[in-house]
C-alpha cells in the first residue's frame, strides 16, 4: 500500500527565492518536474510572495482557473484574461520589442518553414497570437525598473499552441524581457529530463516524488540559481497538504547555556511515565504524552546518520529533563550519556543532577556513575545496585539503554543478559532502548512501541505503522529548549 506524506509546515524556500529575484537584475527560473509534482502550484506560491514586493502577471494556458482560484484568489487580478488587449491600451516602446518584431516579420514573409524552428504547415493567427505574447512586452514595459515578475504555464503548451520552437520562445522572452529589460520569468515546464534551454536559464528548479519505504516523498532540487548560494544540500522535502506548497525546515538543534526555570509540576500518577515530548501523542496515537509503567518503548536508528543520531538525544533529553525536574530517577546506559550530562550540567539545577545515573566501563568511584567491569549485565545490575542508585528518588523511574554501548561493553551476544534485566526493572518504571540496524531484528520483540527515526535528504523522519509518516522540525521555546514538531496528513 502506498502512503503521501503531507503537512503544513513554514516555508524553507521562499528567503532563497527572494534573494534571487530581488538581484539588480532579471532572472529566468525554469521549474520542471513530473505530472502531479505542483509545478504550477509551487509558481504561484512564489508569486504570491514576490506580489508583495514587485509587479507580478501569470499567463496561463489552462483551460479554467478555477480550481486554483479557490486556494489564490488573486490570480484574476494578474492573469491575462483580466486585461483587455494590451496593445490598445498601451504603446510600447519600439526599441523594448525587437525580438517579437523580428519574430512578426519572419511570419509574415514566410521564412519560418521546416527546419527553421517552427513546425511545419504553420497556420498562424496573428491577432490571436500577438495579444497573448504581447501582454507580457506590455505588462514589462509598465512596469519597467520595478523588477516586475511573470509566470508562464506553461511554455510547452505556449509553444504547442502556436506551433513555435519552444527553443526560439524561451530565446526572445529571454532576451527581450529579462536581458533587455530586467524582469523575472518563471517558466512552467512540462518536460522532465534536460533541455537545452536550461544552460541559458538562470536557475533550474526540478519537482519529483519518490516511494522510499513505502512512503510518497516529494522533493524539489535547486539544480542551480546565478547569484544565490544554493548550499550543500539543495535538496528541500515539500508537501501540497490543501493545495498549497510548504516546505520543511531541516532540524537545527540547539540547547540552551542558561539555567531553565523548573516545569510546573503536575499531578503524576505513579502508574504512568510522561515523556517530555507532547508531538508523540500524534504519533503513537495517545490521549496524553505519557507512556504506563512497565512501558518498553524503542527508538530504532534506521541507518547510520548524524541527523537520526541529533533527533533521538533530544528526544530521550527531553524525557531526562522531565523526569529529573520531578525528582524522579534516569539511568542512563547510552553511548550519548556524556552529551546529556553537559547539557545539563548547564541548564538544570546542579541538585537534580543526582537523580541523574550512567554507567561506564572503569574503576572510577562516583555516587553517579555504576561501573561496568563487561562481563555480564548480571553482575553488574544486580538488583541491589539498582535500589542503591534509585534510593533517594522518586518513582517512577527511567531507564535508558543504546544496543551500540551495550554491544561495546558486553560484546555481541549480550541479548539473554539485556532480555533478563529488563524483566526486571521495567515494573519501577519505563525502558527506552535505542536500538541500531545490527540489533534491531534480534530485539525489537522486547518492545511495546516502537519508533522508527529515518534520513531522507537530510531530513528525519518518524513513523511507529506503516501508514503514517511524520516529518521532524525543531523549535525553541522562549527559553531556548528545543521542542520537536511532527508533521503530517491530518
Amino acid at each position: 500500500m502506498l502512503y503521501v506524506l503531507v503537512s503544513m509546515i513554514d516555508d524553507a524556500m521562499l528567503d532563497l527565492f527572494s534573494k534571487f529575484f530581488t538581484q539588480d537584475y532579471g532572472n529566468s527560473l525554469i521549474i520542471k518536474g513530473k505530472p502531479g509534482a505542483g509545478k504550477t502550484t509551487f509558481a504561484l506560491e512564489l508569486l504570491e510572495h514576490m506580489r508583495k514586493q514587485s509587479p507580478v502577471y501569470y499567463l496561463t494556458t489552462r483551460f479554467s482557473e478555477d480550481p486554483l482560484i479557490t486556494k489564490f484568489p488573486w490570480i484574476p487580478e494578474v492573469t491575462s484574461g483580466n486585461r483587455s488587449r494590451n496593445r490598445e491600451v498601451h504603446e510600447m516602446s519600439e526599441a523594448f520589442k525587437g525580438n517579437l518584431q523580428n519574430l512578426e516579420r519572419m511570419i509574415e514573409e514566410g521564412r519560418l518553414t521546416r527546419g527553421t524552428d517552427v513546425k511545419s504547415g504553420l497556420v498562424l493567427n496573428m491577432a490571436e497570437l500577438l495579444p497573448e505574447l504581447e501582454s507580457l512586452y506590455s505588462f514589462v514595459d509598465q512596469n519597467i525598473n520595478k523588477a516586475p515578475m511573470i509566470v508562464v504555464d506553461s511554455i510547452e503548451a505556449l509553444s504547442e499552441k502556436y506551433e513555435i520552437d519552444i527553443k526560439l520562445l524561451f530565446s526572445i522572452i529571454q532576451k527581450d524581457l529579462v536581458e533587455a529589460s530586467g524582469a523575472n520569468i518563471v517558466l512552467i515546464m512540462e518536460q522532465f529530463g534536460d533541455s537545452p534551454m536550461e544552460y541559458y536559464a538562470d536557475g533550474v528548479v526540478t519537482m519529483s516524488h519518490d516511494i522510499k519505504n513505502n512512503f510518497l516523498i516529494r522533493s524539489v532540487l535547486v539544480e542551480k540559481m546565478r547569484g544565490v548560494s544554493i548550499g550543500s544540500n539543495p535538496v528541500y522535502i515539500y508537501t501540497l497538504d490543501n493545495g498549497r506548497y510548504h516546505s520543511f525546515h531541516r532540524p537545527n538543534i540547539k540547547y540552551p547555556s542558561g539555567r531553565l526555570n523548573p516545569i510546573v509540576k503536575k499531578n503524576i500518577s505513579k502508574m504512568e511515565v510522561p515523556l517530555g515530548f507532547d508531538e508523540i501523542c500524534k504519533l503513537l496515537d495517545l490521549d496524553d504524552p505519557a507512556l504506563p509503567v512497565g512501558t518498553v518503548l524503542m527508538l530504532h536508528r534506521v541507518g547510520n546518520y548524524t541527523s537520526v543520531d541529533k533527533v533521538v538525544n533530544l528526544i530521550k533529553n527531553s524525557l531526562i529533563r522531565e523526569t529529573l525536574e520531578d525528582s524522579r530517577g534516569v539511568l542512563d546506559i547510552s553511548s550519548a550519556s556524556n552529551e546529556t550530562s553537559r547539557i545539563f550540567m548547564n541548564c538544570l539545577d546542579p541538585e537534580l543532577m543526582r537523580f541523574y545515573i550512567t554507567g561506564e566501563k572503569s574503576d572510577r568511584s562516583s555516587p553517579y556513575i555504576i561501573n561496568m567491569n563487561g562481563k555480564s549485565m548480571s553482575e553488574d545490575f544486580p538488583q541491589e545496585v539498582i535500589d542503591f542508585y534509585m534510593s533517594n528518588t522518586n518513582a517512577p523511574e527511567v531507564f535508558i539503554f543504546s544496543t551500540d554501548y551495550l554491544s561495546f561493553v558486553y560484546g555481541e551476544n549480550f541479548y539473554g543478559d539485556f532480555l533478563n534485566l529488563v524483566n526486571k526493572i521495567r515494573s519501577m518504571g519505563l525502558v527506552v532502548i535505542i536500538s541500531d540496524d545490527e540489533q534491531y531484528s534480534k530485539i525489537f520483540h522486547f518492545a511495546n512501541y516502537i519508533i522508527h527515526l529515518n534520513d531522507v535528504y537530510g531530513y528525519v523522519t518518524m513513523n511507529h505503522d506503516p501508514s503514517r509518516l511524520f516529518v521532524t522540525t525543531v523549535e525553541n521555546d522562549k527559553e531556548g529548549w528545543p521542542i520537536i514538531k511532527l508533521h503530517n496528513e491530518v
